[in-house]
């Protein structure tokens, strides 16, 4: 029997290794594809927020990383914090409300960074659920040229936080819990017996 307990133990202790091996490798396809991936929200130096909401920003020149990064350490007090994106109806399944109960996906995307800037022109001004009640009013109100994307830059946003790589959590890390969680369930019973 105790033999028997510790090739199990053996066993489920390598396939956890395993496991968080894989998860703390991204692959270089994810990452090529994926760039960071930030949270847009009110700026935290304006005080308490007014609409409460946010948008995800992908971002894949290290200039932009960088720049969206000094916005997070500077609690938003760094200069040019207002960010310009072109934008498209659709859920690409990444954008969502970060910030909102179960993150819902918005039904538009960011689809190219433009610049990071102090300030924008009112028409880009607005919030992210302002967008998402009217997305095709949003982007032929803001669009340079019929057939173009739609622009945003709002006023009182900026970058607050940067997620997770996609995918560095993936399947794997939840295997590697289940097996640990089996692995002790065993060696108590293993214990008890």
């Amino acid at each position: 029997m105790g033999r028997r307990v510790l090739r199990s133990s053996w066993l489920l202790s390598w396939l956890l290794w395993i496991g968080l091996v894989i998860t703390s490798v991204p692959t270089a396809a994810v990452s090529a594809r994926a760039g960071s991936e930030f949270v847009v929200a009110e700026s935290p130096v304006l005080g308490p927020c007014a609409h409460c909401d946010s948008y995800v920003l992908p971002l894949f020149e290290p200039a932009d990383v960088a720049h969206a990064r000094a916005l997070i350490a500077s609690g938003g007090t760094a200069p040019q914090p207002v960010v310009v994106a072109e934008i498209e109806a659709g859920a690409d399944g990444s954008n969502r409300d970060v910030l909102a109960p179960g993150e819902p996906v918005w039904s538009w995307h960011v689809t190219a960074f433009v610049r990071f800037t102090d300030s924008t022109v009112e028409i880009h001004d607005g919030w992210p659920a302002f967008v998402e009640s009217d997305v095709a009013g949003w982007i032929a109100n803001t669009q340079a040229a019929p057939g173009e994307p739609g622009v945003l830059g709002f006023w009182n946003y900026t970058v607050v936080a940067e997620l997770p790589e996609p995918g560095a959590n993936g399947p794997w890390a939840a295997v590697a819990v289940l097996l640990a969680r089996a692995s002790r369930r065993r060696r108590a019973a293993a214990r008890r017996a």
